[in-house]
């Protein structure tokens, strides 16, 4: 309802405008309507405060109410060529990033060379070269655990290396018209305007002059950084001081009738809260069938767990053969959102969840009942092959221990042959569905991601955004507002890359290749206005909401808005004189 209104009152407003000369519009009431809907659609993206795929659902159902375009067409722009290669890209992606060959080769590097500068460089220019044929998003989970490594071997804050891993995810994906959502989509308008498909390598000329020139400025604002934690960075210690975790008195434990400050004193921890009934005072007498909520150090959990009467939830006790492993929840983990009560199921991997990291938590309740975060760490009691297997199910990141994600040989070889593969095909002139799609029918035969699992690896909430954002665009184009802003834009590269930009980084890089993709067909030469829209498209660095890649890092980086502004405008001018040069050469 709230929509609706805002969309009528921004309706009313447009069309007092356009009567009044000064400020003539030249608008009739449907385009009006749609500048309206993109208008809002666009605060409220701002605002995120809402989820952005639902507020592409509710933009595109309500220009199909008001006439703007028909379902017909919407189903076919929601389920149009870019939609479904997407999804195909993010089930290779995570493929190859599930066999942890990309793990694997920052290992090999981190032992294999002692110069920090070296590693970094030889990381940063791999990881632009893969975004060329993969998700950016899936390529910044792969390297977060290797920036943990590489800050415990040069001795220095992850954060000086997670945002610069993440923007040459973002630079490097866009030299191939597969690489990023938005290629994908002016890939799409390309063929719909000439009936022809754009080469693979089309955008490779500024691309890939922009990647070599921003491996020394990325590696210089990796420099710039200040550390944003301590700067004796053990991967042990990220965010992982204290734990909070449960423990039951049974009716035979030998700390009965000891008050709290007894058993705080004696065994380092604190207790937080009794249950049943909040903790009171530090005389309060422990008895039997309290549940303790415990803060306290990895180290202490052995020695808690070993006292007669003592169980620690969920585990009834910490087998001496297994090992104490601290787990990073990332940003994509099936696990956000799910409580503590839903990892009961980790016994079916034969381990114990102890704790979860205390940082920054309040307790108002139960264990049970806090949600699990995006950066909250979990205190597990397994086997290696136990916790290694609950790690690569469950998008996860081990902290303590790197070398104990599985390593799958042959699936990640697989998948990166079919990946090349599908290169040579749509270099060669097969159409790129085809070429992906041949691709991931070899990964499914040959097992190295099993049918099921398919599903789980694409990122359903991207899809719908993109999918309904292409109604959006649809409708724009087909109601002539894009002539409008071609109007003002009067042939001008340069406004057109800073129109695209800023679009890009207000609400993400497909909406603005939507809107700004038309706009290029009326340039003298549109193949090169293409370009134009997709570097500047692809050119999501000021702030941590453009791009999903920002948001991975940006908490446990503890980046603000102002890092992006500052570092992201850097990089924001390389592209643009590149491709202003590129563009008026």
């Amino acid at each position: 309802m709230v929509f609706y209104a805002l969309l009528y009152i921004l309706t009313s407003i447009v069309e007092i405008f356009n009567k009044c000369p000064s400020y003539h519009l030249v608008l009739n009431t449907i385009q009006i309507e749609v500048l309206a809907v993109f208008i809002i659609s666009t605060v409220i993206l701002l605002t995120n405060k809402i989820r952005y795929d639902l507020v592409g659902i509710v933009a595109a159902l309500t220009l199909i109410i008001i006439g703007a375009i028909s379902p017909t067409v919407a189903i076919t722009n929601f389920a149009s060529l870019p939609v479904f290669l997407l999804a195909v890209v993010m089930i290779i992606s995570k493929a190859i990033s599930d066999s942890g060959i990309m793990e694997k080769f920052g290992d090999f590097l981190t032992k294999k060379f002692n110069n920090g500068y070296l590693i970094i460089t030889i990381l940063l220019l791999a990881t632009g070269i893969m975004s060329g044929f993969m998700s950016d998003v899936a390529l910044t989970l792969m390297m977060i655990p290797l920036a943990y490594s590489l800050a415990e071997k040069l001795k220095k804050s992850p954060s000086k290396y997670l945002m610069p891993f993440a923007f040459v995810a973002v630079i490097g994906g866009r030299y191939t018209v597969a690489s990023t959502s938005s290629n994908l989509i002016l890939y799409s308008l390309w063929y719909q305007n000439t009936g022809n498909f754009l080469p693979y390598f089309t955008f490779s000329i500024p691309g890939f002059i922009i990647l070599l020139i921003s491996i020394p400025i990325i590696i210089f604002i990796s420099i710039l950084i200040p550390d944003k934690k301590k700067a004796e960075v053990d991967l042990e210690n990220y965010k992982t001081g204290e734990y909070l975790t449960e423990a039951k008195i049974g009716p035979e434990s030998e700390v009965i009738g000891k008050t709290v400050a007894d058993f705080e004193k004696m065994y380092s921890v604190r207790i937080v809260g009794i249950y049943p009934g909040r903790i009171g005072r530090k005389d309060r007498v422990l008895e039997a069938g309290d549940i303790m909520i415990v803060r306290l150090k990895p180290e202490n959990v052995t020695a808690i767990s070993a006292i007669k009467g003592i169980t620690i939830a969920p585990s009834e006790v910490i087998q001496e053969s297994t090992t104490l492993n601290e787990i990073f929840i990332m940003p994509t983990s099936r696990l956000v959102g799910r409580s503590i009560t839903d990892l009961k199921y980790a016994s079916r991997f034969n381990l114990a969840v102890l704790g979860i990291s205390a940082y920054g938590k309040i307790i108002s309740g139960r264990l049970r009942t806090i949600l699990l975060e995006a950066g909250d760490v979990l205190l597990v009691s397994g086997n290696e092959k136990d916790i290694a297997e609950f790690i690569t199910e469950n998008g996860l990141a081990p902290l303590r221990k790197r070398d104990i994600k599985i390593i799958k040989w042959k699936s990640g070889l697989v998948t990166i042959g079919a990946l090349i593969l599908a290169v040579i095909l749509s270099t060669v002139g097969v159409n790129i569905l085809v070429s992906y799609g041949i691709a991931l029918v070899i990964i499914l035969a040959t097992r190295s991601i099993n049918f099921k699992d398919m599903y789980t690896r694409v990122e359903w909430h991207i899809i719908v955004f993109v999918g309904s954002y292409l109604v959006v665009g649809g409708a724009i184009i087909s109601t002539g507002v894009s002539g409008t802003i071609d109007y003002w834009i009067a042939g001008s590269v340069v406004l057109l890359f800073l129109i695209t930009f800023l679009l890009a980084n207000l609400v993400g890089n497909v909406a603005s290749a939507i809107i700004m993709g038309p706009i290029a067909f009326s340039f003298s030469n549109p193949l090169v206005a293409l370009t134009v829209v997709a570097m500047a498209a692809s050119s999501t660095f000021l702030t941590p909401f453009g791009n999903q890649s920002n948001l991975l890092v940006q908490s446990p980086g503890g980046y603000i808005t102002k890092d992006y502004l500052k570092y992201g405008s850097v990089m924001v001018v390389l592209v643009f004189v590149v491709t202003m040069i590129y563009a008026l050469a």
